[in-house]
């Protein structure tokens, strides 16, 4: 169900999408007008949290959990509520790409997911400096600002692969570049932008074809998951789903032929096992 200006809308029993976006919107203006912000570390020197992240993630949780009575709240900046505390869970980054943020680079995001049944249910990505929201509802569609988006037709060779190299883990970054060593001679090129809710948004309007890295946590890729696949993308882990739950390895694509490929080149490196967990 759409409303006039192409907002993902509700069904019965459902939270009042219209409302959501509204609020998340909101956030998005909140993050582009703090000027006065401070940076601190959380255990290393490349782990920024800036008191914009802290001021968002409170507003974020105070009006989600207000718009949907009952739901439990997951954010990065230390609300941890598990996927099986309610019927309705959001899974929340305040600002994906801080380090970007700090520096002022215009490439960050506001990424809200909602979860039902510990089963990904809607995803909204809001770039907060261009005002550019991705969403998307299950079995619904994705959309950009309104309009519906799809992934690229484009073949493997074609490919743009968006990446990074686990900077707050760098002892597990020479898997990675050693990833990035045996795709870049198969594909189009390489992008390393920063926040990962972002590049898979790009990913589900069609700008890029293939997704790789090596740890994620669930507030940076699932919302943006959520829109990919319902963008006609697809998604998958190392020797197994992505996890929801804790850190997970996130491998996608524009179509099944080219996560195959790209699983094939993962593994190369990593032989199915995902090298932080026993």
């Amino acid at each position: 169900m759409m409303n006039s200006d192409g907002i993902p809308g509700s069904m019965p029993n459902e939270p009042d999408f219209v409302s959501i976006e509204r609020i998340v919107r909101e956030s998005g203006r909140r993050v582009r007008g703090n000027h006065a912000f401070t940076v601190s570390t959380k255990g290393s020197v490349e782990n920024l949290v800036t008191s914009a992240d802290l001021e968002n993630e409170r507003f974020l949780r105070s009006e989600l959990t207000a718009a949907l009575p009952g739901s439990a709240f997951m954010g990065e900046e230390g609300d941890e509520a598990s996927l099986s505390d309610s019927e309705w869970v959001w899974i929340v980054d305040p600002i994906d790409g801080t380090t970007n943020f700090s520096r002022g680079i215009p490439m960050c995001a506001v990424s809200v997911a909602l979860f039902r049944n510990a089963e990904p249910y809607a995803g909204f990505v809001l770039n907060p400096f261009m005002d550019v929201m991705y969403s998307a509802v299950r079995g619904r569609g994705a959309f950009k600002d309104g309009n519906p988006i799809h992934v690229s037709d484009r073949d493997f060779k074609s490919s743009l692969l968006s990446t990074a190299y686990c900077c707050y883990e760098k002892s597990l970054a020479e898997g990675c570049f050693r990833v990035s060593e045996i795709l870049y001679p198969r594909i189009n090129d390489i992008r390393r932008i920063g926040t990962a809710a972002l590049e898979l948004s790009l990913m589900a309007e069609g700008a890029g074809e293939l997704y790789f890295e090596i740890r994620l946590s669930p507030w940076d890729h699932a919302a943006a998951l959520t829109i990919l696949a319902e963008a006609g993308g697809c998604y998958t882990g190392i020797g197994g789903d992505v996890r929801f739950d804790g850190p997970s390895p996130v491998l996608a694509a524009n179509s099944e032929e080219n996560l195959a490929l790209l699983s094939e080149a993962v593994n190369e490196v990593y032989r199915g096992r995902v090298p932080y967990r026993s």
